[in-house]
This record gives structure tokens, sequence and C-alpha cells, in this order.
């Protein structure tokens, strides 16, 4: 006899596995473990007096804990067999997320009353990118670094892996394995729709010199640690993992996607900022559409839509907003002024046109060697500076405005770096709005669940509509405050105009010429275009 399936029990089952899930996250506990230098567990921390961690997007995220002075730990602090050379690695898992990282300093504190504790400092295992090198030719011997430079052009997310990746295997094929300890997941790069860019390194510390890609770009690197009895394997379509591992990978997280689906949607993106006149066009999304309402709420002239992000906040009684930050910034002036120097090409034909005059003179009268008197007296006389005037914002701000603002960023005002240091001058000092939020977990999406650092996230606030990164997740339970996580959103930084962005993708080219051009033992100046 076939059973007859009962819909409401089914629906109660599927209703009651939710809310199980969501107790696991409403007071996540932690789980702290200390690990030796080879990650094999030394036990789990359960007597800590407090504990604070955050993931940071694309910066190393730090991790404080309080222990008691008689922690069953105190040895492997103070009197580890390696000393203070000993590398001892943490890992705290809460649920939905894991911080992993190294313990970077322990302090024995005594108060005036004689009560000792331990306080331990961390940094998580993104550590491990900010101390690689990257080399000029990871390939070649340290005494004959050929190539001079590393150099390559193409989608960010696919040229950041490869310098991590061929570092990371530089330092450890010497030991056996080019995927441990650590391990770059490698990326498609056919199928890489981040937008282009190009650079060279030559011995540049590998996470400041990747900031800029990965800011431009929407790129976020993470640096999780797989432990093979607890977790999936983190990346089997490229390799498989039996031991711990700290793997390193670069995800998109712009929100943007193309018309192919390939690595040419990122040169769009790439042309599209020179055709963007630096104005967002924002509309609001139906939030009551029973159907999927995540439109693209900007559309490229070549065919690139930036979505909506699936998560957002609303200002009301129960937003689950924390600390907010909005600040209108005012102009600080209407007129920019740039350059000090003339282009090359209008010295070298001032100098051409005197010296050929003089030397003619000097014929007629008999008086050769007149062309030496000149010795460019004339040089940064024309075009030497340009002035940008926003008409819209003088008509907007009134007789009583801040006028004037000379702007650094080229020497040369009637160049391409000097346009774009106007350009830049004017969105700069343009009026507008920042913002930075916090918000509390489970208000009502769960962190590590819904989205993680790094993610894009968006919030309304009375008419204003924003969307931004989880810029941090901080962590913190003690034995006052129950444990939670604090998220904020935002940093409160302005953006870059898009035809700057666009610009100085263009310049990272220009210097990969210049850089070439210098290895061959010439240089390319670009006849004072730059």
């Amino acid at each position: 006899m076939t059973a007859v399936w009962d819909a409401r029990a089914a629906a109660r089952r599927m209703d009651q596995a939710n809310l199980d899930d969501e107790a696991t996250y409403r007071a996540p506990d932690a789980y702290v473990r200390l690990w030796d230098k080879y990650m094999v567990e030394e036990g789990v921390v359960g007597d800590y007096l407090s504990l604070a961690h955050a993931k940071r997007k694309n910066i190393v995220g730090p991790l404080t804990m309080t222990l008691p002075h008689d922690t069953q730990f105190r040895d492997l602090f103070f009197n580890n067999p390696d000393g203070e050379d000993a590398m001892i690695p943490i890992t705290s898992d809460t649920p939905g997320d894991r911080w992993n990282g190294k313990v970077e300093r322990v302090t024995l504190l005594r108060d005036a009353d004689g009560t000792e504790t331990i306080e331990v400092s961390a940094l998580c295992d993104l550590q491990h990118v900010a101390t690689t090198c990257l080399w000029a030719s990871p390939g070649a011997p340290l005494w004959a670094q050929f190539p001079r430079h590393s150099i390559k052009i193409g989608p960010a997310r696919s040229i950041c892996t490869s310098w991590l990746a061929e570092n990371t295997a530089r330092l450890q094929i010497p030991r056996g394995s080019a995927n441990w300890p650590v391990a770059i997941v490698p990326t498609d790069v056919l199928r890489d729709t981040s937008k282009w860019a190009g650079g060279s390194a030559r011995f540049d510390m590998a996470l400041p010199f990747l900031e800029p890609f990965l800011k431009d770009a929407g790129l976020v690197i993470r640096a999780e640690m797989f432990l093979p009895d607890e977790d999936e394997q983190p990346a089997p379509e490229w390799f498989w993992l039996d031991q711990p591992t700290i793997v390193i990978r670069i995800d998109d997280e712009s929100n943007t996607t193309g018309p192919t689906g390939t690595m040419l949607d990122g040169l769009l993106g790439w042309f599209e900022d020179f055709l963007d006149d630096g104005t967002t066009p924002v509309r609001y999304p139906n939030f009551g559409a029973e159907t999927d309402y995540e439109e693209a709420y900007a559309t490229g002239p070549l065919g690139t839509k930036t979505k909506f992000p699936h998560v957002w906040y609303f200002q009301s009684e129960y937003d689950g907003l924390g600390d907010l930050e909005i600040a209108v910034h005012k102009p600080p002036a209407t007129d920019i002024l740039v350059g000090g120097r003339s282009p090359s090409y209008i010295n070298a034909a001032i100098e051409i046109s005197i010296k050929n005059m003089l030397s003619w003179l000097g014929l007629l009268i008999g008086v050769p060697g007149l062309d030496s008197l000149y010795r460019g007296q004339l040089d940064d006389v024309f075009l030497a500076f340009d002035v940008g005037v926003d008409r819209g914002r003088v008509q907007r701000a009134g007789p009583y405005a801040w006028r004037e603002m000379f702007m650094t960023g080229s020497e040369k005002a009637f160049t391409i770096d000097g346009q774009m240091a106007k350009l830049q001058g004017l969105h700069d000092t343009r009026g507008y709005t920042s913002h930075k939020v916090t918000v509390r977990d489970f208000a009502p999406y769960i962190y590590g669940k819904d989205f993680r650092v790094g993610q894009q996230i968006g919030f309304a606030l009375e008419q204003l509509l924003f969307t931004d990164y989880v810029t941090e997740a901080l962590y913190q339970d003690d034995r006052q405050n129950a444990s939670g996580w604090t998220l904020t959103v935002g940093d409160g930084s302005k953006e870059l105009h898009p035809v700057v962005r666009g610009w100085n993708r263009m310049k990272q080219m220009t210097q990969i010429i210049s850089v070439l051009s210098k290895d061959v033992g010439m240089e390319a100046d670009f006849f004072g275009l730059f």
C-alpha cells in the first residue's frame, strides 16, 4: 500500500528544521582551538574570559582573547619547546564561519590587585598574502632575475591569482608541493568576467600591490583553513587536499554581469568606464514583488548590468541598524586649477621657432650664433595651466560659494594626465553623501548564512538608497555580554570618477610599455602626452 503524503506534516517538519537551524545562529558560540606548528590540535579553549575577532575586506583581521592565568595552554605559550619562534595556529568556529590565523603576541598581565590574565593577539591567515613578495621572475634564481618585471594583462581576478600562484609555488615546491601548506584556487581565465587590468611587479609585497586591483574590480581575497576531517573539498575541480591547508581564493563580488559570460565582459566594462558620465542611475527595487525583482539598477552602454544585492535593511523601529553615519559633504570649490608646466612638445616648438628666427636674424645682420641667446626663457609659459569649472555647481551653490582649488596629480595641464587630474578634481570637490553603517546580526539576515564579508548588501534610509560592501564582521563574546556579530557596511570614503578609473587602467598599460621600453634600453615618453 502506498503511503499518502501529508503536505501539512511535511511543512511542519521543514518549518521546525528552519527554526532549529536559526537557533544555532541566534547566539553563536565560538569553538576555539589551538594547534601546534604542524596543525595537530592542542586542545579546545573553553575557559576564555573574552574573545573578539574580525574579518575585514582585503585587510588582515585581528583576534584578541583573554585567558585566566592558570589556563591549560600556559606552557604552550610560555614554555614552548620551540621558544619565542614557535608558530601557534588558532581557529574560531562559529555557525557558518571560521576565523583562522596565527598567534602574533602573548602577554602575561597582572593588575594592581594581583590578578593575572593572559592576553593573546593573533592575525588572520590573510597575513600569508601580506608576507609574500612578488618576484620579478618567480621561476628564476634570485641572483638572476630575468625578465626584469612580472608583467600581466587581462581580467583582474586572473592576473592577481596568477601573481599569487606563481610566488606561492616558488616558496613551496622546494618543500615538495605547490598546494601545501598554502593552496591558491586557480581561475578559469576564459570565463573570468572581472574588469581588465594590467601591471608589472618587481619585488612588491603582495597585499598592498594587489589592493588597487581588488578594489577597482570589486574583488575580495579570502584565506580560509581547510580541515580534511571537517570540511568539504574547497576546489575539487582544481585539486584534492588531504591535510590541513590554507586555501586562498579571489572572488568577484562586483555584482556585475555582461552579455557573453566570458572574459570579453570584463573588457567591455573596461571601455564603459570611459563612456560613463560619473552619475549612477538608481531605481528602487520592487520589494513586494512575488517574482525575482533583482533587475539591474545600472546598465552600461555596452551591455553590462549591475544588479541589486539580495540582502536589504530598512529604517524602522526593528530595522537592525546600529551606529549610523550619513554625512553630506559640501563642495569646497567650483573651479579646479591644474598644471604648472607646458607640454614638452609646446616648449620644443617654441624653442625651435625662436632659435631658427634668431639664427636667420644673425645671418641677416652678420652676427652668427644669436640662437644661443635663447635659453628657455619662454618654457612653461604657454598652455601651462588649465581650469575646469562645473557650471551646474556654480549655479546651485550661488554667488557666495568657495571658488578655486589647485589640484596636484599632474605637472602638465594640457596632457591626458592633466585633464584626468582636472576631471578627478571636479569629482572630488563635488557635493556628495557618504555612508557608513553597522547592522546587528539576525535582524533579520544572518551572517554566515545569508551573506559574508566582501559581499554587497543594501539599505534604505528615508529617501536614500545605498548599496555597498560588508567591510567588517566583528565577533565578540565575554562574561558580561552575549556573543554576537557586529557588521560594518561601507567605509565612508569617496569613489573615483568612472572615467578616471578607466584612465588609471590605461595608465597601467602605458606604465607596462614604459617598463618594457626601459628594459630594452630605450625610454618611451609618449610624445609628452602623459
